[in-house]
């Protein structure tokens, strides 16, 4: 089915519900794939729709994807992005989490620092995570990845930005090591001592961020958290242990199988199967006998992964943000001065904090030459061993 037959097909289906907030739709799997002339001709058609029906339209094209990881829509949310309505550019933003569009680093990092949204700028930090995930498994330019630490930092260290926005860009972050970086989590660790549920967050950010910076130096601080009053933060806690990837915290893991939430004992579970190896495997083999249902769901896809001659994906020492800039090669072409960010002096590009944000940020640079922007990763900068 093209694009014209859906759009009748859509025609058809809203007839009897035009005022509706929400319409039936039977074949949005057909628009997985469309190109972007036909995008912006949905676009097009889209605008004549109230917001609620175009939010519920992107709502239900994340979930499609969120079923099916065949499904592809980055063209539509690519559109979605330059929408005048915040959450339907939220949801484009968390649309686009998987994909590996061109320009997707350049969006996400111009809209983490310059979207009105505290929403959309949060998901634009959770979008960055992933790029983060993918600098550390060198699947980005060295001088991509150099970029994207400053600009992160920035948004933490940023005192008139939203704390849910901080703590977001704190946990993409952390995938960069080196001192600079533990100090960040510190600060942020400190700040979640607050009782207030914003400080809570933090904390749970704070230990997320251990978690993803894989230093020893954090294991004491994990420890503790297992016993911590509020559940999220044990959550986080034991997800951060299993990342360390340690046999000797298998005990601790295991005590949590007592815990009074749930998602805390998966949790436990989950960690167990990241630390691998063949006493990780006979203790998720003896979690087999769990009462809880949950328990054993989580235990049987732990298994599917744990390999007895444990392979841990967390073996390997993620590079330095030292190393990664020793890595770098400078490159600035003739023709287009000042391309990339200068992560000494960001304000110079147009990067300001919330209280003086620039809302008609225009990127540096023509537009026919985006693609040579050497911010724009390419599905060989992604995965460079591909074909």
């Amino acid at each position: 089915m093209g694009l014209p037959e859906f759009l009748h097909k859509i025609e058809e289906e809203t007839e009897e519900v035009e005022d509706a907030e929400t319409i039936p739709y039977s074949t949005l799997s057909e628009l997985s794939g469309i190109d972007k002339s036909d995008a912006q001709e949905l676009t097009e058609y889209l605008s004549f729709w109230n917001p609620e029906q175009i939010r519920d339209l992107y709502a239900r094209l994340t979930s499609l994807i969120e079923g099916d990881l065949q499904m592809e829509f980055d063209s539509i949310f690519i559109e979605g992005l330059d929408s005048d309505d915040d959450v339907t550019r939220s949801l484009s933003v968390t649309g686009l989490a998987e994909s590996t569009h061109q320009s997707l680093l350049r969006i996400l990092l111009r809209m983490l620092r310059n979207d009105d949204s505290e929403d959309v700028r949060i998901a634009a930090a959770l979008g960055l995570s992933r790029i983060a995930m993918l600098a550390h498994e060198n699947k980005v330019p060295p001088r991509q990845a150099v970029d994207l630490q400053a600009m992160l930092t920035e948004s933490f260290n940023d005192e008139l930005e939203a704390s849910d926005v901080r703590r977001r860009a704190l946990e993409a972050l952390a995938i960069f090591q080196g001192e600079a970086i533990e100090a960040y989590i510190e600060i942020a660790y400190e700040e979640g001592e607050d009782d207030e549920e914003e400080g809570t967050h933090m904390r749970e950010s704070a230990i997320h961020a251990m978690g993803r910076n894989c230093s020893p130096r954090w294991t004491e601080i994990l420890v503790e958290e297992l016993d911590n009053a509020d559940a999220s933060c044990r959550f986080e806690a034991a997800i951060a242990l299993g990342n360390l990837g340690n046999e000797e915290h298998l005990e601790h893991l295991m005590e949590l199988m007592d815990d009074t939430d749930i998602e805390v004992q998966t949790a436990a579970v989950r960690a167990i199967g990241f630390i691998g190896g063949s006493q990780a495997q006979r203790t998720l083999r003896n979690l087999l006998s769990s009462t809880e249902p949950a328990v054993v769901e989580a235990v049987k896809e732990s298994l599917r992964y744990v390999d007895v001659e444990d392979m841990s994906m967390f073996e390997e020492k993620p590079q330095t943000v030292e190393e990664v800039t020793e890595d770098a090669d400078p490159f600035l072409p003739e023709d287009e001065e000042n391309l990339y960010i200068d992560d000494v002096d960001l304000e110079v590009q147009g990067f300001h904090s919330p209280g003086e944000r620039d809302a008609s940020l225009d990127w540096v640079g023509e537009e026919e030459d985006w693609d040579d922007d050497p911010m724009t990763i390419t599905d060989e900068d992604l995965d460079p061993n591909d074909g």
